[in-house]
């Protein structure tokens, strides 16, 4: 019987290696569709540059909103920080700025909000790192932004990463090594603290190499008449405890006698300064929306309604971390990283005339769509959101938040394996 269950095991932990094709998820396509697109929308990312040395900073910059669509199934957002989304610690954040304003901690959000950011992060570990922007919102987790590629290369100088900063003493630190030695050994005495317990307890004592007969026993009796606990483990519990005891001693002198000026960590929540989302240039409601999941084409129809006094165009439609431009390849180079920017047609890709009231057809086609799971095909609730970007012929630009119910016309087949 095991002989056959091996020869099952070995052909298919043989097959999943052969035929397992690399994988390049960050993350981002992990989180659900409504997750994505109904709580937030990322635009005008820029990450550069994206080669460096260690020690040499990387500069995130781009808006985000928290959009009126915001899920009822969550909790309403109130409190967030932005940060750069990174596999580990292989950058440190050395500046960070929301609505011009320094922002070393939370501020506060609401809903159709708009965050102008920008970070410095510096590189800390050579290889090949793929930099996101994310907000992270107070009972709802982290909305990740779109990505690039950044390539660190080793420092030239030997010393490798440094990260100075001024100590209100007026003493220059690194802080990527300070004290990093006595925190490891200390922490690793208390370890072996641990660890005595531990083995003292599990190697010889019948409290878990004989379960049966110590759940027989009431709680709170050490059972000395069958050697549960004797009076010698009393004495070496309590030898383990004093060192734990003297441990905390020694670590509270030390720390008042070579740090005699402590200030408590700071905190604040910030409220910043408002940003517009443009001047009132359109009136928009959906007309329905369909998804091709073969070909991976969503259509989207909007009634759109000019209500200004210059024509505009559809210029953008933003979802989640992807921006669809209707404009060449020069303008879709500067929408953002160039994996989550893509083609966006418009019918008929005319100006609205003042006035003018038109049903508006959006087509976007691109794997992006499938990839990074933006499309609900079988979620329970199939509502996609965004923003569309009405350019002016004067210059003026509006952003409208729309949501759309998506009609899917076509499935991929999905099996077991």
């Amino acid at each position: 019987m095991y002989k056959r269950l091996i020869w099952s095991v070995i052909p298919a932990l043989i097959a999943s290696m052969v035929c397992a094709s690399p994988v390049f998820a960050h993350g981002e396509a992990g989180d659900e569709p409504f997750l994505k697109d109904l709580t937030s929308a990322f635009y005008d990312v820029k990450i550069s540059p994206t080669e460096i040395q260690v020690g040499q900073p990387v500069t995130i910059t781009g808006k985000v909103r928290i959009l009126e669509t915001w899920p009822y199934t969550l909790d309403p957002p109130g409190k967030a920080y932005i940060a750069p989304v990174v596999p580990g610690p292989v950058f440190a954040l050395q500046d960070r700025t929301v609505n011009g304003q320094a922002a070393p901690g939370s501020f506060f959000v609401e809903k159709g909000g708009i965050y102008d950011f920008k970070m410095v992060i510096l590189g800390r570990e050579p290889g090949r790192w793929h930099v996101h922007p994310g907000i992270a919102v107070e009972g709802t987790g982290t909305l990740i932004g779109p990505g690039e590629w950044v390539n660190v290369q080793p420092a030239a100088a030997a010393a490798g990463f440094v990260f100075p900063v001024s100590l209100l003493s007026g003493e220059t630190i690194n802080l990527n090594t300070y004290e990093g030695g006595f925190v490891w050994w200390w922490s690793f005495a208390g370890f072996l603290i641990g660890v005595a317990w531990m083995l003292y307890w599990t190697l010889s004592k019948r409290t878990v190499t004989n379960l049966a007969v110590t759940l027989q026993i009431p709680i709170n009796d050490d059972a000395p008449d069958i050697g549960l606990i004797t009076p010698k483990d009393h004495v070496w519990m309590n030898v383990l405890a004093g060192l734990t005891i003297a441990m905390l001693v020694v670590g509270w002198t030390f720390m008042a006698t070579k740090y005699p000026v402590r200030l408590p960590q700071q905190t604040d929540w910030l409220s910043l300064k408002a940003i517009s989302p443009g001047e009132h240039l359109a009136d928009v409601e959906p007309a329905g929306a369909t998804y091709d999941d073969g070909t991976d084409t969503l259509i989207m129809k909007v009634n759109v309604k000019n209500t200004g006094s210059s024509p505009i165009t559809v210029k953008r439609y933003i979802m989640a971390m992807t921006t669809f431009v209707n404009g060449s390849a020069e303008e879709q180079a500067a929408a953002g990283p160039h994996d989550f920017v893509v083609q966006l047609e418009v019918e008929p890709n005319t100006p609205v005339a003042p006035g003018e009231s038109r049903e508006v057809t959006l087509k976007m086609t691109n794997p992006v769509l499938t990839d990074e799971r933006l499309i609900p095909l079988r979620d329970p609730q199939q509502f996609i959101a965004g923003m569309i970007r009405f350019d002016a012929a004067d210059g003026k630009q509006q952003l409208v938040t729309l949501r759309e119910s998506v009609v899917p016309t076509q499935f991929r087949s999905q099996y077991l394996f």
